[in-house]
């Protein structure tokens, strides 16, 4: 049964709400789907995935409270805290984000944190970290393990032999940015500092494997080949020659004998999977897949979906359909958990988006990745990015800076490779100065490519028409009919003529190149603040700004789709508190921080429906709730 919204005005308000009294706005009621799957793989008991990653393996989950020490003279290394840990002023929850709590919500600097936990038997251990932020040092019993750079990527230590027992885990973490790292310092939005991630523990044999991907690539008579990478370790001395079997749906597909030499090495097969249940938003099916080592010596799990992207023109086409992104931005912000959003906030989120009508989310750095198998789940469609946010042309030149763009590039595609919902990749967001740009752009792009081809590459430009554009397999710009900043203060129908025409220039320029709007009708409001004349900061102006936006786009057929900037609001950069920040925060939000509605979101429900009614008349898409 469906719900009418009905909205009761009373006094000055009315003006919030005169085009929604007596709306034909319905919610119905809405609860996630399971997963569309011929098997069920379990559940993951260190609550990082959605999925059992593993059947073989011993794991020991690290999450809970941690002993917790702010650094701010950074003396904690000479003082040898990692052998010595004074006594900490607190404990803090992990997964977490230490400028979540009141009394270190502003701390920026160095960290230390602190646990033990018990190994049941001796072997060789694997500690995993799904993310911290920013800068991460980590020590096991007072050995250094090693460190790792960046905030939203995982990285893993191994230590051979380790005994039976008691040990004690020392991180250090240090959220401090600046002009060298990714993201650099003043982004608009919060160096949250802490282990904000999954992080557990695994015993693991002498060869392992790390990884692997399932590549779906196209054949004749409708059959999927499938391309398959698997990332091994050995820590031995020796090359061993080991058995990889792979069961799809548990079904054997492959079995074949391999070497794997010491360190890390990779190794490559194809199978066929015959008629493949393709993966789209209006049927996400998903498959299951497990690696066999040995004779069940170790194992590793992971889902998977069949589809084809393609670039037709303008067009994008998933699966041969033309295929239109209509979603949203969004950031892992929450005023109570920080950036270490909870499985409930996550799958909220979820929820929220499906529930308007989207099927695309966006965000500027690789998401929690429980959040992206939400959307393999429920049919989403993400468009990935690492967090090289508006770097100028002298930054990008720097061997330093683009190193940890490879870097960075590389340990997303590691990550997500294996998620259908992944259908773009960026390598940053509104690089400065785009033409003086263009030398670097084009070596990161090579390299982009070498990592994957199954995708379209993409770097995301503010309203930019020039050669840079050459580069990448699709336009995606951010863009707003009705300006934002100053000296805006109304609609004006002038301003909003003259960026139609700068918007036409990218398509005039490249009329056989899709273009995404990236970011479309960005302007922050103050949740509850109404204005009859529609004034900027009101809901009103944001509502229509947002609406406009979304609306032109939809109607232009060169133009591939959107998303909204933004999904909810957002806490931004300490340096820009006092820089046009409503009290620290992005406040472009269609929902405020805590998930409740502004009148944008539901222009935005209203807008999004008509356009899958419409594309569902005129034969575009599967059904209305499709794509």
């Amino acid at each position: 049964m469906k719900t009418a919204i009905r909205f009761l005005v009373l006094g000055a308000a009315a003006a919030a709400f005169h085009a929604y009294a007596d709306s034909d706005i319905e919610f119905a009621p809405y609860v996630l789907p399971a997963a569309k799957m011929s098997c069920d793989d379990g559940q993951d008991p260190m609550g990082s995935r959605l999925f059992a990653t593993t059947r073989l393996r011993t794991q020991i989950g690290l999450g809970g409270l941690w002993d917790f020490l702010p650094d701010p003279q950074d003396k904690g290394e000479a003082g040898r805290y990692y052998v010595n840990f004074p006594e900490p002023e607190t404990s803090l929850w992990v997964p977490g984000s230490w400028n979540a709590e009141p009394r270190y919500s502003g701390y920026i600097g160095p960290a230390w944190m602190r646990r033990t936990f018990t190994l049941p038997r001796s072997g060789n251990l694997r500690l995993h970290f799904g993310g911290a932020f920013y800068r991460t040092k980590v020590w096991l019993d007072g050995e250094y393990l090693g460190a790792h750079e960046g905030g939203y990527t995982p990285f893993s230590f191994a230590v051979k032999n380790a005994t039976a027992g008691p040990h004690t885990l020392v991180v250090r973490v240090d959220n401090t940015l600046d002009d060298r790292t990714l993201p650099k310092r003043g982004v608009d939005w919060f160096p949250y500092g802490g282990i904000d991630r999954a992080v557990y523990a695994e015993l693991v044999p002498d060869v392992w494997i790390e990884r692997f991907h399932i590549i779906p690539r196209r054949r004749s008579g409708g059959a999927a080949a499938l391309e398959v990478r698997v990332f091994l370790r050995n820590l031995g001395a020796a090359a061993r020659t080991e058995t990889l079997t792979l069961a799809i749906d548990g079904r054997q597909v492959y079995s074949g004998t391999h070497a794997a030499p010491p360190g890390e090495s990779t190794v490559t097969f194809e199978t066929v999977l015959e008629n493949p249940r393709l993966w789209s938003p209006a049927n996400p099916s998903l498959y299951s897949a497990r690696l066999v080592l040995g004779a069940e010596s170790d194992d590793q799990l992971t889902r998977f979906g069949v589809r084809w992207i393609e670039i037709d023109g303008t067009r994008l086409l998933l699966n041969g359909r033309p295929f239109r992104i209509i979603g949203v931005n969004r950031h892992e912000d929450h005023p109570d958990w920080g950036s270490a959003l909870p499985p409930h906030i996550l799958r909220q989120d979820v929820a929220i988006i499906k529930r308007m009508g989207a099927n695309a989310v966006r965000g500027h750095y690789p998401p929690n990745q429980m959040f992206l198998d939400y959307c393999d789940q429920v049919g989403l469609v993400f468009m990935n990015e690492i967090p090289a946010w508006q770097n100028t042309p002298a930054q990008l030149s720097d061997p330093v800076v683009q190193e940890k763009i490879r870097r960075e590039f590389r340990e997303m595609v590691l990550r997500d490779m294996n998620h259908p919902s992944v259908i773009t990749w960026s390598l940053g967001n509104e690089w400065r100065n785009p033409d003086a740009c263009y030398e670097p752009a084009r070596v990161l792009a090579a390299y982009a490519r070498t990592l994957d081809s199954t995708r379209p590459l993409t770097l995301i430009t503010a309203g930019y028409a020039g050669r840079l554009q050459e580069l990448f397999d699709v336009i995606s710009t951010n863009w707003s009919r009705h300006e934002w900043y100053d000296p805006a203060t109304h609609i004006d129908t002038e301003v909003a003529a003259r960026t139609v025409r700068q918007l036409r220039r990218i398509h005039e320029l490249f009329p056989q190149k899709p273009v995404i709007l990236s970011e479309f009708g960005g302007a922050e409001s103050q949740a509850g603040w109404h204005d009859w004349s529609a004034v900027k900061w009101s809901e009103e102006f944001q509502a229509r700004n947002v609406a406009d936006s979304g609306a032109w786009g939809l109607a232009q057929d060169w133009i591939a789709g959107g998303c909204v900037w933004q999904f909810a609001d957002s806490r931004s950069s300490p340096e820009r508190i006092l820089a046009g920040r409503l009290h620290g925060w992005n406040a472009k939000g269609i929902l405020d921080a805590y998930r409740r509605p502004k009148l944008a979101y539901y222009e935005l429900l209203r807008l999004f429906r008509a356009h899958r009614e419409e594309r569902y008349a005129s034969g575009l898409t599967a059904s209305p709730a499709g794509n």
